[in-house]
C-alpha cells in the first residue's frame, strides 16, 4: 500500500512538472547550487535519453575530457584523439603524454576548459 501511495504521489509531481515548467523544476540546494529536475515521457526516455546515456557511458572520449587509468599516469586532460590513441597532459604536474591507448583509460570528468600554452 505504501509503495502505491508513493507511486501515485510521484505521478502527480511528474505531471505538475511537465505541465508547469518549461525547462524543468529548478530547486535551490542548501549550498546555493541549483538543481534541475526534468521529467520525460516513457517513450522519450526509452528512445532518446537512454541511448544517449548508453553512448556516453561506453567510453567515447572528447577533447577536454579528464581520464585516468589504474593510477600510474594519474588524471590526464585529453588534447588530441586519433583512432584509439590519445594525447594529453597530467593535471598533477603538467607533464605531456603522447600515444596513450585510450582503452586503458576511463572518464573521470566530462569536459574541462583547455589551457594550452
Amino acid at each position: 500500500m505504501k509503495k502505491k501511495i508513493i507511486n501515485i504521489a510521484g505521478c502527480i509531481v511528474a505531471k505538475w512538472i511537465l505541465h508547469n515548467c518549461d525547462d524543468g523544476l529548478v530547486v535551490k540546494r542548501r549550498g546555493g547550487a541549483e538543481q534541475i529536475i526534468k521529467v520525460f515521457s516513457a517513450p522519450a526516455y526509452r528512445n532518446i535519453i537512454k541511448p544517449i546515456i548508453k553512448k556516453i557511458s561506453e567510453g567515447l572520449f572528447r577533447v577536454g575530457d579528464v581520464v585516468t587509468d589504474d593510477g600510474y599516469y594519474g588524471e590526464i586532460v585529453i588534447t588530441n584523439i586519433q583512432d584509439n590513441w590519445i594525447k594529453g597532459y597530467s593535471l598533477k604536474d603538467g607533464m605531456v603524454f603522447n600515444n596513450l591507448d585510450s582503452r586503458q583509460f576511463k572518464r573521470v570528468v566530462g569536459y574541462v576548459d583547455l589551457k594550452i600554452d
